[in-house]
């Protein structure tokens, strides 16, 4: 393990260790809130449906909590094997992925598994309605930026950055027939920003097809399937950009996905101004919008980790109205602090 591997790993378990003292989270009494970050637990020999299952695993770079009621420790173990197996075909940069091989092959055509072909699908629409505020071919410019606190801190020059702007258009890559796919010469594909929502998306469902409740975070994806024993629905906290671990309000939910994209997750100061990893694809610098939190609650964990990030680039007005011509609920968090909604969002969750 490098430092760098030791010293992510630290952060999160102190991570872990901090929600959990916050949240009062056991593996008997529920709190309600989920924020995301829950204790590992093993799974009850003789599965109750009062019980809890809680797992934590790491995957796409990020803590993965589950918890399920009344299930057995062979669906923990099953939800760990697809988030592994989605990982090896997704991640950039695991040697062999789909990705890595579209990457390591850009001017040349590569087949690939069914679902990468998906994505890519959707990722090139998704880009297309966000008028490229979404990109996944932004990984060149990603590239010359550093944002994990673990290593100095980069801010590349003007020049580098802006040589590498006309390698980010999403509608250049190719989907062919088969499965194919067919990256330019230059450019590159990184689906961070996407593909932590579709395996939320296939983790709820395998849940659902087991026919048990659970709620399963990565990162700023949360999904929640069914009500808990009880019947209550489950709690999502929204965190409070100007003051980490606590929320700024807290919805109810069952059966739908919970995302938020922030510029407060990752980044750093130098020179009075703030630096966060969430860039505008037409840019290259860091989103300049008025907005610090985008979330949304829908069906697709995939589509809504897309437009949240989207949504941070082109700001509250543009956010609100792409929002409402897809029929979509969504809050905003403003830079001043202040929340916007779709209509009727805070009825339809009990906002709190």
């Amino acid at each position: 393990m490098t430092k760098r591997q030791s010293n992510m790993w630290l952060r999160m378990l102190s991570l872990l260790l901090v929600c959990l003292l916050l949240t009062g989270c056991t593996g008997g009494t529920d709190t309600g809130v989920q924020p995301g970050l829950i204790p590992a637990a093993q799974a009850e020999e003789t599965p109750d449906p009062n019980k809890k299952t809680t797992g934590v695993g790491f995957y796409f770079d990020t803590v993965v909590t589950l918890t399920l009621w009344g299930a057995p420790e062979d669906l923990v173990n099953e939800v760990w094997a697809e988030c592994s197996r989605y990982e090896k075909l997704l991640s950039k940069t695991i040697q062999g992925s789909d990705v890595s091989r579209i990457n390591n092959a850009a001017g040349q055509t590569v087949t690939v598994d069914p679902e990468t072909w998906e994505i890519l699908r959707r990722a090139k629409d998704i880009s297309a309605l966000t008028g490229g505020a979404f990109s996944i071919t932004i990984a060149p410019v990603t590239a010359l930026w550093t944002f994990t606190g673990v290593e100095t801190n980069v801010i590349p020059t003007d020049d580098k950055r802006l040589s590498m702007l006309h390698l980010v258009d999403d509608q250049k890559i190719v989907l062919g027939e088969n499965n194919t796919v067919t990256l330019p010469a230059g450019m590159q594909i990184d689906l961070g920003g996407i593909a932590k929502g579709y395996i939320a998306d296939k983790v709820a469902e395998l849940i659902r097809e087991k026919a048990y409740a659970g709620i399963i975070s990565l990162g700023g994806n949360v999904y929640t399937v069914g009500r808990k024993p009880d019947g209550s629905r489950f709690s999502v906290g929204i965190t409070n950009p100007e003051e980490t671990y606590t929320y700024k309000g807290i919805i109810y939910t069952e059966g739908c996905t919970v995302v938020t994209s922030g510029t407060y997750e990752r980044g750093f100061n130098f020179g009075g101004v703030r630096f966060h990893h969430i860039l505008d694809p037409k840019t290259g610098w860091p989103a300049q919008s008025d907005l610090v939190s985008a979330t949304f609650v829908m069906d697709s964990s995939m589509t809504a980790d897309a437009l949240a990030t989207a949504c941070i680039v082109i700001g509250s007005e543009k956010a609100l109205e792409l929002a409402a011509s897809q029929g979509l609920d969504a809050m905003f968090i403003k830079k001043d602090g202040s929340v916007l909604f779709t209509d009727g969002f805070e009825q339809k969750y009990n906002y709190q």
